[in-house]
């Protein structure tokens, strides 16, 4: 037994603990790329959108993983904001209010944009029009969306997004390697405090981002 272990007996725990924090984290990247390249080949097969799917790289770091994903977010909410422009700049007040009224039934906003259906590009049929109500004008989507932005922007800035590799132990290596002892116990402590805040934030958003997209794309033929 190493003589660091007899002085220091939490330390082999520590270690484990990050190293599972360190994974819980990358287990909720890997599931928002996964829910991201659904929601892109939904909006291509439905409103003729041309996104590309995004890939995560193994190689890379958790920060560099966080801006891809933050950038493909980034290109779906402009392109739902580019289409409520054109809706609003064709619509009547009153008709463009009604699509983001939450309490309007999805059958009036559908009969609405069928009225714009000709002038605004993506909306070739049924599917199309009732997806883009669902997420375009849901609340939860919507906010969703931004919450998933907001939390990946957080971890690609922190220190453990400039460290770590995505491979599990590239990461923790690179925070062991350098620490011994009580220096250790230390930031190991730091680094569990930090990843225990980024996972405790990141994971419900995920999940709750998974959610809302698979509870959208299931009801798409």
């Amino acid at each position: 037994m190493s003589w660091i272990n007899i002085l220091y007996p939490d330390n082999p725990a520590r270690r484990e603990r990050v190293v599972r924090l360190h994974q819980e984290l990358i287990n909720c990247i890997e599931l928002n790329f996964d829910t991201t390249n659904e929601l892109i080949e939904a909006l291509n097969t439905h409103c003729q959108c041309k996104l590309h799917s995004v890939k995560m790289n193994m190689n890379g770091t958790v920060q560099e993983n966080c801006e891809i994903l933050l950038t493909a977010i980034k290109s779906i909410q402009d392109i739902l904001q580019a289409i409520d422009a054109k809706l609003k700049s064709n619509l009547e007040p009153d008709l463009y209010r009604k699509l983001h009224d939450f309490q309007e039934p999805d059958a009036t906003k559908m009969l609405i944009l069928r009225k714009v259906s000709t002038v605004v590009s993506g909306f070739a049929g049924i599917v199309a029009m009732g997806f883009f109500i669902k997420l375009a004008f849901s609340q939860v989507v919507g906010r969703v969306l931004s919450q998933t932005a907001m939390v990946l922007a957080k971890i690609g800035a922190s220190v453990i997004g400039a460290m770590a590799g995505m491979l599990l132990g590239v990461g923790v290596d690179l925070i062991l390697s350098a620490i011994l002892g009580a220096i250790e116990r230390d930031q190991l402590q730091a680094k569990i405090e930090e990843l225990s805040d980024l996972v405790g934030e990141f994971k419900p958003a995920s999940k709750e981002y998974n959610k809302a997209i698979m509870k959208i794309t299931c009801q798409l033929p």
